[in-house]
């Protein structure tokens, strides 16, 4: 390995919103989470270590503190999880800082806090405004106005942040197109470095959330598809005039600034998760923790950091060929097929010859000069060029 990424799950939320399926636990305080985090991250070097000894010690290149709600949490536990990681893998690349973003939900973003992330190395700050119209955000469980969401990246700007990015989600109920990219409007004014755009999913039977019972129920409505795209397009062309560049199907970024930890997983490159629910791509393995604070406690006291239980590494270079395609299809620039097959020994363009002809015919795909790119059409439907790929 040469470099490194590391993923921190922080659960604490003081409330679900109803679009939410990610592992939280509400209204509890850390206790002594951070003390167990930290016993993770113990037995994580040391299954780096063991995975791959002629290695050494991996160079950390990104951290990432996701949730959950990790900006609920005191500075101080943040500045001691940094310091740890940082010394457990020490970063040997002096041309380039080591990336370190904090997700923050608007209503916890304080100058004094911002200062206090920042001095504890925090590079990059993403802040989850998910809508800038106040009629929506109310009924999703948001704690913040419209005014607010702004008002909080102004403050993390007056902190010192220079890597500021801002999450929004396409389709909520209650968002028309012209709220949408009135919203748009708002956030471009204040020149974040980086954007996300989801398009708000509810048929994913994997995705239970009370939004999607409340939809499936008739308790409430969303915007028909075509309203949702017009949302997603107009937003991506917003962007694209204002100078950001699309380089993943939900994201934008001024020059630079593309999120390098994000971008591990979509180059399938290496990275370890510490804490309830994290996930880990570590050499041909991939594993989880379980997602329940108890049963995760459970593996770090009885020091197992990949049990086999819980391994879902892909049974063959095939299909893990086949994973590395699809995550990497999810960049707009595509993949370059002959490189693609020098490093997993499988040519997507050989192999998936006739899916690929019949996405192409169907205007989902192109290729060109040796790659493989999804087109504006194929955007949209990326499930399903997806699964025909599988």
């Amino acid at each position: 390995m040469s470099g490194l990424g590391v993923y921190v799950h922080v659960p604490f939320c003081a409330r679900r919103c109803d679009y939410c399926d990610f592992f939280i636990v509400v209204g509890e305080r850390p206790g002594d989470f951070f003390d167990w985090l930290l016993k993770d991250l113990a037995l994580a070097a040391a299954a780096v270590r063991t995975a791959a000894p002629e290695a050494g010690s991996p160079s950390l290149d990104t951290l990432y503190f996701g949730g959950g709600t990790p900006s609920l949490v005191e500075p101080q536990a943040i500045a001691r999880v940094i310091e740890a990681v940082k010394t457990a893998f020490p970063a040997t690349d002096g041309s380039r800082e080591v990336e370190v973003t904090l997700e923050a939900n608007p209503e916890s973003v304080t100058r004094q806090r911002a200062r206090e992330w920042i001095d504890a190395g925090v590079t990059r700050l993403s802040l989850g405004v998910q809508s800038l119209h106040d009629a929506v955000l109310p009924g999703r469980g948001r704690l913040y106005d419209a005014a607010s969401a702004l008002g909080a990246a102004r403050t993390a700007r007056d902190a010192g942040c220079r890597n500021l990015g801002l999450d929004l989600i396409a389709g909520l109920p209650g968002e028309t197109p012209a709220t949408f990219e009135a919203g748009m409007t708002r956030l471009i004014e204040l020149r974040p470095e980086h954007v996300s755009i989801y398009l708000l999913e509810t048929d994913d039977a994997a995705k239970e959330t009370p939004l999607t019972r409340a939809v499936r129920e008739g308790r409430e409505t969303l915007p028909d598809d075509e309203d949702s795209v017009a949302m997603y397009l107009a937003a991506r062309q917003d962007l694209t005039s204002a100078g950001y560049r699309h380089y993943e199907i939900s994201n934008f970024a001024l020059p630079g600034r593309e999120s390098r930890h994000n971008l591990r997983y979509w180059r399938s490159e290496p990275w370890l998760g510490l804490g309830p629910s994290a996930h880990s791509h570590i050499g041909q393995r991939r594993f989880g923790r379980p997602a329940d604070m108890a049963a995760w406690m459970g593996q770090v006291r009885d020091g197992l950091f990949d049990p086999a239980s819980d391994d879902y590494t892909l049974p063959s270079p095939a299909a893990r060929a086949r994973e590395a395609l699809i995550l990497e299809l999810r960049l707009i620039d595509g993949v370059d097929t002959g490189a693609f097959a020098r490093r997993w020994g499988s040519d997507p363009a050989a192999e998936r010859a006739a899916a690929l002809d019949e996405m192409e015919r169907e205007g989902w795909i192109s290729r060109r000069g040796g790659r493989l790119a999804l087109t504006t059409r194929g955007l949209l439907l990326s499930n399903e060029v997806f699964s025909r790929l599988t």
